[in-house]
């Protein structure tokens, strides 16, 4: 039965070529940008003939959307599940802001590809789209009933970019670090504005039984 097992081989074989080519091409944009990476250059950077990279990848559209799939399983977006138990938005923010320190440091290289070009077409944008929208939902279930609130809204998009966390590392700290000096900073100041929104509706409701 050695078919079946040089079937299996070469399979093998055509994933770990199609692999090689999705880090090439990575790499490359990391390094030099999507505008000025070359399907020649991708071939050359993975070691594969021309004929190969065409048969696995039979367009730069299909090659980004294999990139796409490989960066979004390594950064996976966060469940709003996240959110289950949590009581007040103090225990919310928290939470958030220690699962954006972890979703950074997992996309760390579509972060570094962003910096060097950011890819607004195709694959590139349809994945954006997603991510977008899922860190809209976990910011407006976070802030509860601040989500209508566009300054709070306003803080929290600033707070959770990456550039943001970036420049809380300086001085080496870890990502719990950072997350906890964070949370430290900005927790205090919506749990206040949280509080003077609740006074105005209790103030407004009797207002209105009145």
């Amino acid at each position: 039965m050695p078919r079946p097992y040089r079937m299996g081989e070469r399979t093998a074989q055509m994933e770990a070529t199609r692999e090689r080519i999705v880090e090439a091409a990575i790499g490359l944009y990391i390094d030099q940008g999507i505008s000025g990476t070359t399907m020649r250059q991708i071939g050359q950077r993975a070691d594969v003939a021309p004929g190969t990279l065409r048969n696995h990848f039979q367009s730069r559209d299909s090659l980004d959307s294999a990139m796409v799939e490989r960066l979004q399983a390594e950064a996976p977006l966060p469940e709003l599940s996240l959110f289950d138990g949590a009581t007040s938005i103090e225990d919310r923010l928290r939470r958030l802001i220690r699962v954006t320190g972890t979703f950074l440091d997992q996309a760390a290289r579509l972060y570094r590809m962003w910096l060097r070009e950011p890819m607004m077409t195709g694959a590139w944008a349809e994945g954006g789209a997603a991510y977008g929208a899922r860190w809209d939902q976990l910011m407006r279930f976070a802030l509860g009933h601040l989500a209508d609130d566009d300054d709070a809204m306003t803080v929290l998009r600033a707070v959770v970019q990456p550039s943001f966390f970036e420049s809380i590392r300086t001085g080496a700290r870890s990502t719990e670090q950072a997350s906890d000096l964070v949370a430290a900073a900005i927790v205090p100041w919506f749990a206040a504005r949280s509080a003077s929104r609740r006074s105005e509706e209790r103030h407004v409701g009797r207002l209105n039984a009145t």
